[in-house]
């Protein structure tokens, strides 16, 4: 493989590919030891390592001790690079507000995701929610908090309501992440939008671009890539698009492609 002289970049989806929601208690998101040592070697070998995820940088704390140089959040909505937010991107209040009230109408319960918090819709009345105790919209705002939100999640009790919402339906982007869980995003963001601005404020070209990922959410930077990387637990659609198909999750398949590719 041609190097250049320059770093190779990759981009790590989180669930589903550095690590596995079969390991975590909640939201925490901890690699597997040698899934960790392969992050610490490939970025000892002069590259750079960029997680690429739906989750918010609120939710991935776990990840902070691994010298990962950016991270693409929200599914592209929000990119840091070495500290400094490089894109930005959230729902325009007027539709935040819209979107809250329609998700109440019709039964569905949703979490919105920001950078600096999250609040919780919960469209059916009673028993517990699978996204923990979050505040409500109005009890987040009347406490400060800022309505800055880059996407959506919601679960499979909630699809058939949410398909059947023309607000909802064509305000956003819908995706199936797997596992039973589901994304609304903005539409015109993506984590190949993301990606891109993580790249060209970079200061160099890179040498190659990998990217990992196992989902819906992974498709865009995926084709941004050089070599698209897919987990072996990725859904066949995913798979299709796909330069090298390599071990499940549980089997650290990340390790796998690193090795594969000489890059570690």
């Amino acid at each position: 493989m041609p190097n250049n002289g320059a770093p190779v970049v990759a981009f790590f989806d989180v669930d589903g590919t550095l690590t596995c929601r079969d390991y975590n208690d909640g939201l925490h998101v901890v690699p597997t030891p040698r899934v960790q040592e392969a992050v610490r070697a490939f970025v000892g070998a002069g590259n750079v390592a960029v997680v690429c995820t739906g989750r918010s940088i609120l939710n991935i704390e776990d990840l902070l001790d691994l010298p990962f140089s950016g991270f693409v959040t929200l599914d592209g909505t929000h990119v840091e690079l070495r500290g400094e937010v490089v894109y930005d991107r959230t729902i325009e209040r007027g539709l935040f507000r819209e979107t809250v009230a329609e998700m109440r109408r019709v039964g569905v319960e949703a979490l919105f995701e920001g950078t600096y918090g999250n609040v919780l819709v919960r469209g059916r009345a009673g028993g517990l929610s699978m996204f923990g105790d979050q505040p409500e919209p109005e009890d987040y705002e009347l406490a400060g908090g800022r309505i800055d939100f880059g996407k959506i999640d919601f679960n499979d009790e909630s699809l058939d309501a949410c398909l059947g919402s023309d607000l909802l339906m064509s305000s956003y982007t819908y995706l199936n992440v797997g596992e039973g869980s589901h994304e609304l995003t903005i539409p015109g963001t993506s984590k190949g939008v993301g990606g891109r601005a993580l790249l060209d404020a970079l200061g160099f070209e890179p040498s190659r671009v990998y990217a990992f990922g196992d989902s819906e959410n992974d498709l865009e930077i995926l084709d941004l890539a050089d070599v698209s990387v897919v987990m072996g637990n990725a859904r066949d659609v995913v798979k299709e698009r796909a330069d090298y198909v390599t071990d499940d999750v549980h089997d650290d398949g990340v390790v796998t492609a690193l090795e594969h590719f000489g890059l570690i």
